[in-house]
């Protein structure tokens, strides 16, 4: 066959692509099993340039078929050993994804016998006796349809290929997703979730962390885009929010944290609204940040708490401009929060009706006496969508205000299993009045005292005594602030309240924290002391088991007393002395 009867070209990968074929040469089989029709189809033939190869029944054409390549084959109908019919639907068979036009040579003019040709596989006949003319335009038009349906072919092929390197994206996107997000942190009693992708890997994504002090941060957040650009954006914040969170870090030191690594890291015009809570161990109060997500609702038997969005997503503003001031507000035990991402209240059914905020309300308050709110909310959606197209993520979280696992007792012994050998150190850090306005010391001590000593299994402990005293230094000592405001509900905010007002105005005060580890035979010791600089902390009105003090505004130092046997205050309850000991 001559280099000139087609063009083949290669794709990326180097494999052949269907052919191109020019009417200026081609290769065309007759196969006919009368030497005179073979010889006058075979002349005229030639005469259009064309080369030509023969075969005397359809067997034979098969095998010439395989071995030679040719471009169009001019098939006779009726021929010994294998007729035309069988042949042309063995060849067809054979070519696969790649167009041979197969053109029946017939005296028959009957329309039944013509179709059945058609239904073999032919493309077109041509009937006896031969016309030159006729013959032209029959092949003509068959370069036409090959060389259109191998086009078609070509891009069939690189849509698929685009389709593959597509779903491998997707897949690595997802495996991406889930080993930085770790979902199974949510599989605690407290939490129910709903996470639904719109694709392969969502837009959407839900981080759990416990903190130092036993308390819980949770993260709801909600990228610009799908797939790969989400599981991008994914990685930086998870990353920072699960460090910020065990090292004992505010919420709102958390969202500023990840503002500033989006801003950093992604393009213009991408960005994660999101809403990150904070309850403390106990579930006795929460926080919320929220910036660009639906009404946080929390449920009661009074009327509901909603928190509605008060910020602009994480990634849009710069860091001089972000405001990471949270909402706070104190829960009882029959209190749920829900959170959902905007796929929720956005969700259209078959009339192109959205679910709306409202409907989600009115399904929670007709659920208030259920047992199973979160079951009816996710019935409700999915009744009302129906088998309509969901056009985003949705995402769906309950938290119930049941207490976490509380730190254990003092007659529980912690061994430490990843330390480094017991060392002689010690730690100190004096901050005056303009640092304590925007600085809590005890994750940077924490994590000081982690990376020292590596005690990493009391890490939960020493947080809880040092975040305590700290508190207490500040919050009582300097800011003569009442804890007992907190014994009902719209008091919790109001201490907050208070406390940021005082904070912003402190002047001329100071804390100094000093730790010191000394080693012990079985592990060690450490001294932590606590100093300010105000009026003290009344620390008599604490010391106290009484039912009501334990599980209110006093329960603190009842639990810093259990982990520690050496707890002293003097100097009129401006220093407190805290012993606390470790086995290795």
């Amino acid at each position: 066959m001559s280099s000139t009867t087609k063009d083949n070209s290669t794709d990326d990968n180097g494999e052949n692509q269907s052919p191109i074929l020019h009417s200026d040469s081609l290769l065309i089989l007759i196969v006919d099993d009368d030497k005179t029709n073979r010889l006058i189809l075979s002349t005229l033939i030639k005469k259009l340039n064309h080369q030509v190869i023969s075969a005397v029944n359809g067997e034979d054409a098969i095998k010439i078929f395989e071995n030679e390549n040719p471009d169009i084959i001019l098939m006779d109908v009726v021929m010994p050993i294998m007729d035309g019919y069988d042949a042309a639907t063995k060849i067809k068979r054979l070519c696969n994804d790649i167009f041979v036009p197969i053109i029946f040579l017939t005296a028959i003019t009957d329309e039944n016998a013509l179709a059945k040709c058609i239904e073999h596989g032919g493309d077109d006949f041509i009937t006896k006796p031969y016309n030159s003319v006729i013959i032209k335009a029959k092949i003509d038009a068959m370069i036409r349809v090959s060389n259109l349906y191998n086009r078609i072919s070509e891009s069939k092929l690189e849509i698929q290929q685009h389709h593959n390197r597509l779903l491998r994206e997707h897949e690595i996107s997802k495996t991406i997703f889930t080993n930085i997000t770790k979902p199974y942190n949510l599989n605690i009693d407290n939490i129910k979730h709903i996470l639904k992708p719109v694709s392969i890997t969502s837009g959407d994504i839900l981080l759990c962390s416990r903190t130092p002090s036993g308390g819980m941060h949770v993260m709801l957040g909600d990228f610009t885009g799908h797939g790969l650009s989400a599981a991008i954006g994914a990685i930086p914040v998870s990353e920072t929010f699960y460090t910020l969170s065990s090292n004992g870090y505010s919420i709102g030191d958390i969202v500023f944290n990840i503002n500033e690594k989006l801003k950093e890291t992604l393009p213009v015009g991408f960005f994660c609204a999101a809403c990150v809570i904070e309850v403390d161990e106990s579930f006795r109060s929460v926080a919320i940040w929220n910036g660009g997500i639906p009404d946080v609702v929390i449920t009661s038997d009074d009327a509901p708490v909603k928190v509605p969005s008060s910020h602009l997503p994480l990634g849009i503003l710069n860091s001089d401009e972000f405001d990471r001031s949270v909402f706070f507000t104190q829960l009882s035990h029959n209190n749920k929060i829900y959170l959902v991402s905007d796929g929720v209240i956005e969700a259209t059914n078959s009339d192109g009706k959205m679910y709306t905020q409202e409907k989600l309300e009115s399904v929670l308050y007709e659920s208030r006496s259920s047992n199973d709110s979160f079951t009816n909310i996710k019935q409700s959606i999915e009744s009302f969508c129906g088998n309509s197209i969901q056009r985003d993520d949705i995402t769906l979280i309950e938290i119930t205000s049941s207490p976490l696992d509380t730190l254990n007792n003092d007659s529980d012994i912690i061994t430490s299993t990843d330390t480094v050998s017991p060392a002689k150190w010690d730690l100190s850090i004096r901050l005056e009045a303009e640092a304590l306005q925007h600085t809590n010391p005890c994750p940077l001590l924490i994590q000081s005292i982690m990376e020292i000593q590596g005690i990493s299994s009391h890490r939960e402990r020493i947080y809880t005594i040092l975040s305590e005293l700290f508190s207490n230094s500040l919050e009582h000592g300097l800011l003569n602030l009442d804890s007992s405001i907190k014994e009902n509900p719209q008091g919790f905010l109001e201490y907050y309240n208070r406390r940021e007002a005082s904070l912003s105005t402190l002047a001329d005060s100071y804390i100094n924290i000093n730790i010191k580890h000394t080693p012990t035979e079985t592990g060690g010791k450490l001294f932590i002391t606590v100093e300010d600089s105000g009026s003290g902390f009344d620390f008599s009105k604490h010391d106290t088991t009484s039912p009501e003090i334990v599980n209110s505004y006093g329960r603190g130092i009842n639990i810093v007393k259990s982990l520690c046997p050496i707890l002293k205050y003097s100097n009129n309850g401006r220093k407190v002395d805290a012993e606390y000991v470790w086995y290795s």
